[in-house]
């Protein structure tokens, strides 16, 4: 309870509270105050409290569901209250990923899939259904309170940049770029086996070497994003070349130099802590700076085995609270929250940050043009605006490349840092 609490009152609305269990004290009380209890106390602002968030553990929980005004709740009520449902367990059941702990079946990469989830079910996968829940209470909370006093939203805009592939051609050894040259020449594919040839011996810079364009764009914006670099071995689905090249080293150094930087934790290391520790120290080495940032290469954050892994690890932030191959708020808000451990029954130092949205997604899923990305991208954040949190879309270095498939994709990145530049802070 204290978990949820704290959350709400002080992360995302900013609105200092006091707790008391002496009914004497409350009922004195002149200010503005609510009761989260079994029944109504008085003539408060009352919010019916179901059994949730005073048990331990974890069980099938069978939700009542309903609506209020135009959106959809859980955890519904009929009881006397103010609200037709208790709207702190809903929240605690959401951004705990509660379901997420219950008997489901996983993708072949053994990730969670959003049709098994609540907020698919219930039509509210787009939707930061918390910040619209706490949006309507504070209109409610404020008409029997009218002096109360409350923040504006708190927005706040940073891109996420991960690189899984630093250069698409050069410096990837002899073997890679023969094998490279027999798979696109005996699939007649002579253009690309052409360019390969060209890039790798002719040209001096690589396509997906995208990096100063970043930089200069952070700067001209006032807009830093956060680099997450994968370091970790060459893989069936970790494809980066080697960190100990010095072409890659000096990437990384050079971001690291403008930008926070993290770890793009590789495929493999996904459940294997040892290999993360080891990946973060090849990284740390190289940049001379502690690493508590991380994202799991193919969102292969398996819950909540993974998070435990960052935790006693001490990473502080993790960014792969989304879905790989559908936009939508995975925990059903934008607001970053602390991750709560059920084996423990505590919340963690792990800060988790919600990703709604990636260009992979709206390029290669939803098969949309540059436009139609960039007015999704404007869209999603301009409702995250409006409501508070963090807007982190997720992008990868190849898409300022302007090279094959991502020409003219581009600008969507460039608009977008131009249509929120400045809220970055």
């Amino acid at each position: 309870m204290r978990y949820v609490f704290h959350h709400v009152f002080q992360n995302i609305l900013r609105i200092p509270i006091r707790f008391t269990k002496r009914i004497e004290e409350f009922v004195a009380y002149n200010g503005p105050k609510f009761s989260y209890t079994g029944k109504r106390l008085g003539d408060e602002f009352h919010i019916h409290a179901g059994s949730l968030l005073y048990e331990n553990g974890i069980r099938p929980v069978e939700i009542a569901k309903g609506n209020w005004a135009h959106l959809p709740v859980i955890f519904a009520t009929d009881k006397e209250a103010s609200l037709p449902f208790d709207l702190f367990s809903a929240i605690f059941y959401l951004i705990s990923r509660y379901e997420e702990y219950l008997p489901h079946q996983t993708d072949e990469h053994g990730r969670y899939t959003y049709a098994q989830s609540i907020a698919h079910a219930m039509g509210f996968l787009d939707r930061p259904l918390v910040e619209q829940w706490l949006h309507m209470f504070v209109q409610q909370f404020r008409e029997k309170y009218p002096g109360l006093q409350v923040p504006r939203p708190d927005f706040r805009f940073q891109p996420v940049v991960n690189v899984t592939v630093s250069h698409l051609y050069k410096h990837k050894g002899l073997l890679r770029f023969l094998g490279g040259i027999a798979d696109t020449f005996f699939r007649l594919q002579f253009r690309k086996t052409w360019a390969r040839i060209k890039y790798v011996w002719f040209e001096k810079k690589d396509p997906y070497d995208t990096f100063n364009k970043f930089i200069a764009l952070g700067k001209q914006n006032r807009l830093h994003p956060v680099f997450f670099f994968l370091v970790g071995t060459y893989s069936q689905y970790d494809h980066n070349i080697s960190i100990g090249k010095p072409p890659l080293k000096r990437i990384i150094k050079t971001v690291a130099d403008y930008a926070e930087t993290g770890l793009l934790i590789a495929y493999e290391s996904a459940l294997h802590p040892k290999r993360i520790r080891y990946e973060r120290q090849k990284l740390e080495e190289l940049i001379h700076k502690s690493v508590n940032k991380a994202h799991f290469h193919y969102y292969r954050n398996i819950f909540p085995d993974a998070y435990r892994h960052l935790v006693r690890l001490e990473f502080r932030d993790d960014y792969t609270m989304g879905y790989p191959r559908i936009t939508g708020y995975r925990a059903s808000t934008s607001h970053p929250f602390p991750f709560y451990d059920f084996q423990e029954e505590t919340p963690t130092e792990l800060r988790v940050h919600p990703v709604v949205v990636n260009d992979y997604q709206l390029k290669f899923i939803y098969k949309l043009t540059p436009e139609e990305a960039l007015n999704k991208l404007i869209e999603t954040g301009n409702e995250i605006r409006q409501f508070g949190g963090v807007f982190h879309p997720v992008f990868h270095n190849a898409i300022l490349s302007e090279y094959e498939e991502w020409k003219d994709w581009s600008d969507v990145y460039i608009k977008l840092l131009k249509h929120f530049a400045g809220e970055g802070d």
